[in-house]
Formats: C-alpha cells, sequence, structure tokens
C-alpha cells in the first residue's frame, strides 16, 4: 500500500479527502492521510489560513517525521497570505500559468523530493460549480434562491469554467454563494453537494484539479 499525506487548509478540505479522495485512491493502492493546518501550537488548533512560515514548520515536521511517506497539499490560491511563494510576484500571470508557477515555488522552497504541491484555483467551493444543477437543487432546499443563480455566476466565468470564477473578496466562489445562500454550512452542504456531483464530473470540469488527482492515482510504488 503506497502512503500519501495531505495537508488540508481546513475542516471542509479534510472532510472532502476522508468522504472523497481517500475511498477513491484506494482503488489504487494509496492510502491518504489528513490533518489540517497546524494554527496554534500552544491550543493545539489546526484548519485556517496561516503565514506561509507556519503552515512551512508544520509540512516540514510532517515530513521529518515520514520520509518515506508522498506529501501533498489541498489549500486555496484565494485568501493565502502574500509571504506565501509567489503569490504576489506571479499576480500578473494568467490563471493556469500563475498557480503551475507558485506549485513550482513551493516545491522548491520545502526542498522533499515526495512532495506533490496543489493549489486549488481559486477556492474549495470553485467544486461545487462543476454542476450548477445540482448546486442549486441541494442549496434551494433551505433557500429562496433566483432561478439558474448558479449558473448564472458560472457562465460569467471565462469558458464557463469554474475554476476562473473571480477571487476577489466579494466575487470568490463562497463569497458568492453566501450571497444568496446565507445558512451555507461550508462543512456539511459542501461535502453532499460534492457527493451528488461524483469525482467523474469534478474532473471533466476543473482541469487543474483533474491533473492532480491524475498524479497522485499514478504514485510509484516505494
Amino acid at each position: 500500500m503506497i502512503r500519501l499525506n495531505i495537508t488540508a487548509e481546513g475542516f471542509s478540505e479534510e472532510r472532502f479527502v476522508t468522504d472523497m479522495l481517500r475511498p477513491h485512491l484506494l482503488n489504487f493502492g494509496i492510502y491518504a492521510e489528513v490533518r489540517k493546518v497546524l494554527t496554534s501550537r500552544k491550543l493545539r488548533k489546526r484548519g485556517g489560513i496561516v503565514s506561509y512560515q507556519k503552515f512551512k514548520n508544520d509540512i516540514t515536521q510532517w515530513f521529518r517525521e515520514c520520509p518515506d511517506v508522498y506529501h501533498t497539499t489541498l489549500i486555496d490560491l484565494y485568501g493565502l497570505k502574500n509571504d506565501f511563494p509567489g503569490q504576489s510576484t506571479t499576480i500578473h500571470l494568467q490563471p493556469y500559468s500563475r498557480i503551475t508557477e507558485m506549485e513550482r515555488l513551493l516545491k522548491e522552497d520545502l526542498k522533499f523530493h515526495k512532495f506533490i504541491p496543489y493549489i486549488q484555483l481559486h477556492e474549495y467551493e470553485t467544486l461545487l460549480y462543476s454542476d450548477t444543477t445540482i448546486m442549486e437543487r441541494w442549496l434551494g432546499l433551505y433557500n429562496t434562491l433566483p432561478k439558474n443563480c448558479f449558473t448564472n455566476i458560472r457562465n460569467s466565468a471565462p469558458d464557463n469554467n469554474p475554476e476562473l470564477i473571480n477571487e476577489s473578496p466579494e466575487t470568490a466562489p463562497s463569497k458568492r454563494i453566501l450571497a444568496l445562500c446565507d445558512s451555507y454550512d461550508k462543512i456539511n452542504d459542501g461535502i453532499l453537494i460534492l457527493k451528488d456531483i461524483r469525482l467523474e464530473k469534478l474532473r471533466s470540469e476543473c482541469i487543474h484539479f483533474n491533473e492532480w488527482l491524475t498524479q497522485l492515482e499514478h504514485l510509484p510504488a516505494p
């Protein structure tokens, strides 16, 4: 069995790994362990956006604890601090070029040969927009939604690409959901919607996500 450690940004990403990615990767002989980013060592608290140095210290410690295990990340581009490698210097690049360069710089800085960097374009909620019909059906159970509201949001992105939905504080994927559904539960609603959409659909609609998952599926045995 190939072992893979995943450093997840928060509770939603952790749930996505345990409920969807881990069962999927088991089909490829890969067991995925997941833990949230350490935010406070003193309080033993994990989950949330932190400075790059805190993130680096946490994931580097896991490298040392498990030197023979593959490691990857599941963190959002939206909200990353300016001290993350490439966050401020790549802002002029197009989204896919930017994320590729930021992942390259992250791998270069962490210097671990079994590390596969992944940064989500632009946010975990991006994945929900892979099927806006399912999204509207679930969130419409407890909210009065304008007709085709999430479909229209997706259609406003270049090439109707959910990974290109804007990442500003007002228009990030999650902010757009909350503007329409103030009761949206990031952890529980998110995973229910994604399970209904299914991985195959996520992969067909989200190019960068699919490339990452494909890479994980083909990890060579030790």
